[in-house]
């Protein structure tokens, strides 16, 4: 099922949001850091009550004396006092036409045009829209490809609306993990993002980007063996702490309806280690309701194969608990409390797991049981901080035969999120 259409389904429960900006509303929020990521308004508590949230909204705001039309999710609202209340808005995402009087004349049906025509709300206002026309509305904007990446990214805020994780809702979270593994917050706009024209990239959640259809030319030539993918790559991030940058990207393996999960591959320079992470989906029993289970097939078996490092010839000067840089994050297939519950597992506990009696099922069969672990996995701050420490993953001196590594995640499936930390004061990557 689309976006368009699932969205559609939502806003004819939650009905959409109309706010139009004043000027000095939209230049405020033009000079804020965050605003288009996450903004905050303080409004009486008439103005908002009659809002059933989450639910899309749109806004008009007012740049550099013309208008440009955003289309973000309204989250959350919270009294703060006495007489207002706060409304949470996330992910501004530009849509066309630039004004609401515009789209307006885009709506097809005759009486959908005039009611949408007298919502629009004055300068500074807030007005909320019927069921049906905010249906009506989403199928509009649909018909528009220029709006398909702001109509992706308000699905992606919607709870509960994605029962199952797809190779968009991974790569998002792999973007996610590698951000948290360099330090800094998961809500930090990237210095710079450029994504390939008509290409999917969960980069695309972050704020303004840059459409690039070269976008990895100039990175193959520093990166070894990353020519393996260059022709796959959909988009590029840079983040900044300190003197390290990150450099991250998102490259398609497969057309995005046949993905099933990405990879993640994060190279710390700083720490000279490389960590690997391939996403698997855990299927609820049948029987055992409660359990989470994953049952080998021949694509793992395959994937495992491929699983080898380099060998070095010198000895390692550096420390590692595990030197393999394999792992596999396992995810319950359905939402629990508004999240994808998951768990990583080392290549080698994993074949581990799967040679012991625990693993065989009634019929002679192998899987691998949520509940059978008892908690004998990694969480994912667990993992983010061996990641971070440079205790887990190749030893320095492996790192630089990095070709082979991405070549053999290259000619996998799935799609790829490759990660880079490194030192600012060496070459731009």
């Amino acid at each position: 099922m689309s976006a368009s259409i699932e969205i559609a389904k939502w806003v004819q429960k939650k009905p959409m949001i109309l706010i139009r900006f004043d000027e000095a509303f939209s230049e405020s929020l033009h000079n804020s850091r965050q605003g288009f990521e996450h903004l905050t308004i303080v409004k009486p508590h008439s103005v908002v009550q009659e809002f059933k949230l989450p639910t899309l909204c749109l806004l008009e705001i007012q740049e550099q004396g013309s208008s440009r039309c955003y289309l973000a999710t309204a989250t959350r609202k919270v009294a703060v006092s006495t007489f207002d209340s706060r409304l949470t808005i996330k992910k501004l995402r530009p849509i066309t036409p630039p004004s609401l009087q515009e789209l307006g004349g885009k709506l097809t049906d005759a009486r959908m045009k005039r009611m949408f025509s007298e919502r629009i709300p004055a300068e500074g206002q807030f007005a909320n829209l019927s069921p049906k026309l905010s249906g009506h509305l989403i199928e509009v904007l649909a018909t528009d490809s220029e709006n398909q990446a702001a109509l992706d990214t308000a699905l992606s805020q919607l709870p509960k609306l994605r029962q199952t994780p797809n190779a968009s809702w991974a790569q998002e979270d792999a973007i996610q993990t590698a951000i948290d593994a360099f330090g800094i917050r998961g809500n930090a706009n990237p210095n710079e993002v450029a994504i390939k024209k008509d290409a999917s990239s969960g980069l695309s959640l972050f704020g303004a980007y840059l459409y690039e259809d070269n976008v990895v030319h100039a990175d193959a030539c520093h990166l070894p063996g990353f020519d393996a993918i260059a022709s796959d790559v959909t988009g590029r991030a840079v983040f900044q702490k300190a003197d390290e940058r990150l450099v991250i990207y998102t490259a398609n393996k497969l057309p995005l309806e046949k993905m099933l999960g990405v990879d993640l591959i994060y190279i710390n320079e700083t720490r000279g280690n490389v960590v690997m992470v391939q996403y698997k989906m855990l299927e609820e029993g049948k029987k055992a309701k409660g359990d989470w289970n994953f049952r080998p097939d021949k694509q793992l078996r395959d994937e495992i194969a491929r699983m080898k490092i380099p060998a070095i010839q010198a000895a390692p000067t550096d420390y590692r608990l595990s030197r393999n840089p394999f792992f596999f994050k396992f995810v319950k297939r359905k939402i629990v409390d508004d999240s994808h519950q998951s768990f990583l597992v080392s290549l080698e506990h994993l074949n581990h797991i799967l040679a012991t009696p625990a693993a065989k099922g009634p019929r002679g069969g192998v899987r691998m049981s949520y509940d059978a672990l008892d908690g004998t996995y990694l969480r994912e701050a667990d993992m983010i901080g061996l990641i971070r420490s440079g205790y887990v993953g190749t030893h320095g001196a492996e790192t630089t035969a990095l070709a082979n590594i991405i070549d053999a995640v290259a000619k996998g499936n799935k799609a790829v999120v490759l990660a880079w930390q490194r030192k600012i004061q060496e070459s731009n990557p």
